[in-house]
């Protein structure tokens, strides 16, 4: 008879909850970890959940975004959910420094959205100024959208990040 380890017993336990659809964020809360890749080596996903998440969110993008146009505008293919102001968009959207993402409402809220803002490793200067005021201007308009579109979680996000914004303004001004 083989001999089972306590430690072959969390690696069976995480896969049971990965394939059951815990996310990785309770996962990594189950598990007592702190990195997602820790989490990601007890847990392995069963070709039928694969399979299965697949075929759920292709349906739900495709429920959202429609049938894509034949012709793609301007020669370049692009979706009909960034076409225009990518602020207005009819999507849940975020500010990010070097752009910004936009993700279907099907999709949920995203743990990453502006992560380094809140993290405490991060900082910045007087140099960034103009960034960092750029980007609070856009989440003030992204909050407002959310707003008028009953997102009440993804419009508190933006506030968070605008709180955070302010913080490391008053900072970076008198730093």
């Amino acid at each position: 008879m083989p001999h089972t380890t306590p430690h072959q017993l969390r690696h069976t336990y995480a896969t049971a909850l990965v394939n059951a659809g815990v996310s990785l964020q309770s996962l990594m809360t189950l598990l007592g970890h702190v990195s997602a890749e820790m989490s990601l080596r007890y847990g392995r996903l069963f070709d039928s959940t694969v399979r299965t998440e697949y075929e759920r969110a292709l349906t739900a993008a495709k429920a959202h975004l429609g049938t894509l146009p034949a012709e793609p505008p301007h020669g370049r293919a692009q979706l009909p959910i960034v076409e225009g102001d990518w602020k207005q968009a009819p999507a849940v959207k975020a500010r990010l420094a070097g752009g910004f993402c936009i993700r279907a409402q099907v999709q949920g809220p995203c743990a990453y959205a502006n992560i380094c803002e809140h993290c405490p490793n991060f900082r910045t200067d007087t140099g960034y100024l103009p960034v960092l005021a750029a980007q609070r201007a856009d989440t003030e308009t992204l909050a407002r959208d959310a707003e008028a579109r009953g997102w009440t979680g993804e419009a508190e996000r933006h506030r968070r990040l605008i709180e955070r914004l302010d913080a490391h303004i008053s900072q970076a001004q008198t730093g």
